[in-house]
């Protein structure tokens, strides 16, 4: 049995709402859907259920999601509140996806950047001692991963291949090369990140699938259909 995946970050509703509206027409069956970070604007969580009934009228599944930057650390409780019931948000937690005798364990984090941008150093205390422990926290969570299929979500990106289209003196601010030693020990079967809006939609970390999936980058919903176990990676089909 395979498992089909659906993933789209940076929608920042209400901003790109009227294209992931769009690009959610049409949707085949998916098993998840993963909302990939900044699915609001700028803090704007009365945005939420807006995308949530968007997601819940194409689909029949769980809906798994992680943080993004403009979804504020002091927003966090309110928003798993506001999404109880609907949609699960994981930072730095594990998430088990089970269809028929298929397991899908997904790992969710923010991330973290090589570099803070100015807001953040100038208002976030000890913000370059978060995001190292929060690469040590996801390097142990990748590790205990024990399932069929294992997944990265994480909004920052997790390697600068990603990156290419943006400002390359920008890319410090974009996501952290900290992660690429994680993926390439590991074994997951794919990584998807968003936040990356003018970047490339995929690259390989070691031989691990990395997903851009910022919405304003691929202007579609990005599908991953993963191949039975026993076949190759070169089956894994994406769209």
């Amino acid at each position: 049995m395979s498992l089909r995946v659906a993933a789209v970050g940076d929608i920042h509703s209400p901003r790109y709402l009227d294209l992931f509206i769009k690009a959610m027409s049409g949707l085949p069956r998916v098993d998840v859907f993963l909302l990939v970070g900044d699915v609001v604007l700028k803090g704007k969580i009365e945005e939420l259920p807006k995308v949530l009934d968007i997601v819940e009228r194409n689909t029949n599944c769980p809906i798994v999601a992680c943080f993004g930057n403009e979804e504020y650390e002091d927003l966090h409780d309110e928003i798993r509140r506001l999404c109880e019931g609907r949609a699960t948000f994981l930072e730095e937690e594990i998430y088990v996806l089970q269809v028929g005798d298929v397991t899908l364990g997904i790992v969710g984090s923010k991330g973290s950047l090589d570099r803070p941008t100015w807001w953040q150093a100038r208002n976030i205390p000890n913000i370059r001692k978060i995001y190292a422990e929060r690469v040590k926290k996801v390097a142990d969570l990748v590790s205990r991963l024990k399932t069929t299929y294992k997944c990265l979500m994480i909004h920052y990106a997790p390697s600068y291949c990603n990156l290419e289209g943006e400002k390359p003196s920008a890319y410090p601010e974009l996501g952290s090369k900290k992660f690429e030693p994680i993926i390439k020990k590991s074994d997951l079967d794919f990584v998807v990140h968003g936040h990356a809006h003018k970047g490339k939609a995929f690259c390989e970390v070691g031989d691990v699938p990395v997903f851009n999936v910022a919405l304003p980058a691929t202007k579609k919903i990005t599908i991953i259909d993963l191949p039975l176990k026993g076949e190759t990676r070169l089956d894994m089909f994406f769209r």
